[in-house]
């Protein structure tokens, strides 16, 4: 066994006795003698989601299909007027879906028969003031929509969020081959390759979106908790060694 061999083995036996955390390898790139080092680790940021996505919808019903189109469009045309009325600048409001489907009875014995028809028209409303989202799903409910889900939480500045990770990921990565390297007694000479892979997770950390105290004859908008999350960030690295 060579000198080299057994700093190679050396290294490996560090790696995995040392640090269970960041997963790594020591060995040589496609069969040359390049020594590298593979790097598995990540990084993380937290941060308060401040883009809150509700989905509302209108769903009517008529024995008629054009019936219950025309009757689906006014209601429509008055939840999207009265929406529209409460958004802000940053605020987005769209149409999502929309459908006009049977629905049938099953006496017993026969076929299907159709009893009438079903229309539903979607819309997404992106609120960029949370402070506000209780409002919109009470204006939501008051204005006739039938179904209402969410919110989906979003970060304006997801992306720096997701290089601040990154870095520190990558930084933690660098640590860590350059302790392998000196246990060979080399050093880092480059960084070859990197991917990536990104994740937003929820913690137990929360904000409440409730409106002021409000007087007893006043209107209380829905209270809405706002949870923390992390954006972590993994990476694998392939440092090239000397």
């Amino acid at each position: 066994m060579t000198k080299f061999q057994r700093y190679l083995i050396l290294g490996i036996s560090l790696l995995m006795g040392l640090v269970p955390a960041l997963a790594g390898a020591v060995g040589q790139e496609g069969g040359s003698k390049i020594p590298t080092a593979k790097i598995n680790s990540d990084g993380v940021v937290r941060a308060f989601p401040d883009i809150a996505i509700m989905n509302f919808a209108i769903i009517t019903e008529a024995a008629k299909a054009p019936l219950v189109a025309t009757e689906n469009a006014k209601q429509a045309e008055a939840f999207l007027a009265a929406v529209k009325k409460f958004c802000q600048t940053g605020d987005t409001v769209k149409s999502t879906g929309y459908r006009v489907t049977p629905f049938y009875t099953y006496p017993k014995g026969k076929k299907p028969v159709i009893a009438g028809y079903r229309a539903r028209h979607g819309f997404q409303v992106r609120l960029a003031n949370l402070e506000r989202l209780g409002e919109l799903i009470d204006l939501g409910v008051q204005q006739g929509a039938d179904e209402v889900s969410g919110p989906i939480w979003e970060h304006s500045k997801i992306e720096a969020l997701t290089q601040g990770a990154a870095v520190q990921a990558l930084q933690k990565a660098q640590a860590m081959a350059t302790a392998l390297a000196q246990s060979l007694n080399l050093k880092v000479k480059r960084l070859q390759q990197v991917s990536t892979t990104t994740r937003a997770t929820p913690v137990f950390r929360e904000k409440n979106l409730a409106m002021a105290a409000a007087a007893p004859d006043e209107r209380v908008a829905t209270p809405i908790e706002v949870g923390e999350e992390e954006i972590r960030v993994q990476i694998e690295a392939v440092f090239e060694l000397e």
